[in-house]
């Protein structure tokens, strides 16, 4: 693909994905293709190429020949990403407690603050790039390439199931906190209170306690192990 072909894609991408991530078009909406292209002063091929890589990211469906929609996500596909969300964070955690250091985990707070003062301004779409950066830096300090490749190819699909589903969060306030006590956890070398707060943090999420039994995912309800001493 050519230098300019690439040039005519990205602004029809960040439009598409723009009105998407503002909801200014739902699920099950179709994706207006030809008057993006009029607006754009182009042709369709590149919004198309556009669409393609937003539907390999999970927020468009394309009917070939026919239209594309914004993504309707059914209720057990939802499952099916909180499960892996659960299951590579928890390995991310116990990476992380072999590998990151004390300004990894500094970070992580801040994160956490930037996504607790967005909950704070009802400012929602900020929220949610903030928390989803959290987990995505969490992977990044776990120091495992492909844990960080699939953490960023869920990435969109996650902002969009928040913004767009029904929130199975009872206390958003609890929920926010939980970030930060994953850091301090992780910061004092407690594996696995990190684990179980992470584990009981996306079981929430995605309405999981339910649908598995209560141990299936590691350290779930554990006992913590005492803090080392200092």
């Amino acid at each position: 693909m050519s230098k300019t072909s690439v040039g005519l894609i990205e602004p029809a991408y960040n439009h598409i994905l723009s009105l998407i991530m503002t909801q200014q078009l739902q699920p099950g909406q179709k994706i207006p293709e030809t008057k993006i292209a009029e607006q754009f002063g182009i042709s369709r091929t590149p919004v198309r190429d556009a669409m393609r890589q937003l539907a390999n990211e999970g927020l468009i469906e394309i009917f070939p020949n026919r239209f594309a929609l914004v993504k309707q996500y059914s209720a057990d596909e939802i499952r099916e990403i909180g499960t892996l969300r659960v299951s590579f964070d928890t390995t991310a955690v116990k990476l992380a407690s072999l590998y990151g250091s004390r300004a990894d985990f500094l970070h992580l707070v801040e994160l956490a603050e930037k996504c607790s003062n967005a909950l704070g301004a009802h400012d929602r779409l900020t929220q949610i790039q903030y928390d989803c950066d959290f987990h995505l830096e969490l992977a990044k300090i776990s120091r495992n390439d492909l844990l960080v490749k699939f953490q960023k190819e869920l990435y969109l699909r996650v902002q969009f199931i928040l913004l767009t589903h029904p929130n199975s969060v009872t206390d958003e306030l609890k929920h926010a906190r939980q970030h930060f006590e994953i850091a301090e956890a992780l910061m004092n070398y407690d594996e696995d209170s990190a684990t179980n707060i992470i584990i009981s943090h996306l079981t929430e999420s995605y309405d999981l306690k339910d649908q598995y039994p209560s141990d299936f995912f590691s350290s779930y309800e554990r006992p913590a192990s005492p803090k080392p001493s200092k």
